[in-house]
């Protein structure tokens, strides 16, 4: 009788638990509560997917109002790698580390949504987080932004296509002269302390925006950690920032 009386009270909150278990000791109260539970798998399934739909509506929530607060630092910097159409109606940010196999995983689909819609203006933020190589190739692309900017596009994508992780710098030379670009100039504006200012900043809103690894997307006031699979989820996420 008891079983059956908690478990109303557990389902339909018609009869307050504290006036029945106030009537018993704690561990007939922990035994009814257990047998119920053993008996009824399927709730603690109810209560974890209530719990995880609980914790997403808040980080999603949370992640809107850092998104907002931020907005300056992620989409009107002069000075970060921008592709697509410069005067697109919707800006797309990502968080990159060329070392990150994820990353490369998600550039064709990137390269394929850029090249469907036309409409997008699309922002790297250098997030070198891996290894001393990432660092490097992250100076290294900075510099090209900021010598050959016309050149940014094509050395990201070459570093992104590149075959697994970079295993030392001359690896990442090599990339930027196949393209026939000025090495000497980008090695050398690759240590000015402005571009390792510059992804020292990326870092610091990194951990703001609570984000600790790549890839990493912002589009409209959605912040998406991890990969796409597919180039329809980054399509789907681009309709709903632009409330379609």
């Amino acid at each position: 009788m008891k079983l059956k009386t908690l478990a109303t009270v557990l389902l339909g909150g018609m009869l307050s638990f504290s006036t029945i278990a106030a009537e018993m000791t704690k561990t007939e109260v922990e035994k009814i509560v257990r047998e119920y539970l053993v008996s009824n798998p399927e709730i603690l399934i109810e209560m974890s997917n209530g719990l995880r739909a609980k914790q997403e509506m808040q980080q999603d929530e949370t992640d809107k109002a850092l998104l907002k607060k931020h907005a300056d630092q992620l989409f009107r910097q002069k000075d970060d790698p921008a592709t697509g159409n410069a005067k697109g109606t919707l800006t797309i940010v990502e968080f990159v580390d060329y070392n990150c196999g994820y990353c490369k995983r998600s550039a064709p689909l990137v390269q394929a949504l850029l090249k469907k819609d036309q409409d997008i203006r699309y922002i790297y933020k250098e997030f070198p987080i891996l290894s001393d190589t990432s660092v490097y190739a992250s100076k290294a692309a900075l510099a090209v932004n900021a010598l050959f900017p016309e050149k940014y596009a094509a050395f990201h994508d070459a570093l992104m296509s590149h075959s697994g992780a970079f295993k030392t710098n001359d690896d990442i030379a090599l990339v930027a002269k196949n393209l026939g670009l000025d090495w000497d100039k980008i090695a050398e504006k690759a240590k000015d302390p402005a571009i390792e200012s510059k992804i020292a900043t990326n870092h610091a809103l990194a951990r703001t925006l609570n984000i600790t690894g790549t890839p990493a997307f912002i589009i409209g006031d959605q912040l998406l950690r991890g990969a796409p699979q597919t180039l329809e989820m980054l399509e789907t996420s681009v309709k709903q920032a632009r409330g379609k």
